[in-house]
């Protein structure tokens, strides 16, 4: 179970700014759009790659059915640790180590020991995630921004065409297809995107 203490103050992968550059447009008439867009964007990466990747601090609690050798904390890159509990017994700051790049918790006895995590509840207080575009200090890997401004400039030059249009014939009768339900596709993204995320994308559990 994971609760979020400090949620982000937003979760925008890219800026209007950035996707308007990319696009080579000035005017200020679409910025709603973009910004909407870029919400969607990064709510659809955020799915496929089941995982957040703005900074939040959070408490997560895992259970092991058994001795485990590290705890797997759901969101990465770990960039403190406020407080591991173990068994309901708060563990001191030599008694862990966190690996924050793979978001892996381990149990210390020593400087140089580490030990089995026993079985039961652990609990976490961390902050994680990346600072993203537009922030001083900013973070966040250049892939998944790309991503995120990929699917808004794909969604940019579809804003006048109709989704559900399978394939048109200009020359004689002029035939249209339709797609019968959702467009092809509509379920995953672009295989250019998936290409750029697929580096950060959460493994389930035995999967």
């Amino acid at each position: 179970m994971l609760t979020i203490i400090t949620p982000a103050v937003t979760r925008a992968l890219t800026t209007v700014d950035a996707t308007k550059a990319e696009l080579r447009e000035t005017g200020a008439g679409d910025d709603g759009w973009f910004a909407l867009s870029i919400d969607r964007a990064t709510a659809a990466i955020e799915h496929w790659c089941r995982r957040s990747f703005a900074a939040e601090t959070v408490r997560e609690s895992v259970w092991l059915t058994g001795p485990a050798e590290s705890v797997s904390l759901s969101r990465w890159p770990v960039l403190s640790v406020a407080s591991l509990l173990e068994g309901g017994a708060q563990l001191p700051p030599d008694g862990f180590e966190v690996d924050g790049a793979a978001g892996l918790a381990y149990r210390l006895t020593g400087p140089d020991t580490r030990r089995m995590w026993r079985a039961g509840r652990i609990v976490a207080t961390y902050t994680a995630g990346y600072v993203l575009p537009g922030d001083p200090g900013r973070t966040l890997p250049e892939d998944l921004e790309r991503a995120a401004i990929m699917l808004v400039r794909n969604w940019w030059h579809e804003r006048d065409r109709d989704p559900l249009v399978k394939a048109e014939e200009t020359d004689g009768v002029g035939r249209t297809e339709y797609w019968v339900g959702a467009p092809a596709g509509a379920a995953t993204l672009p295989p250019e995107v998936e290409g750029l995320l697929q580096p950060y994308r959460q493994i389930p559990m035995g999967g």
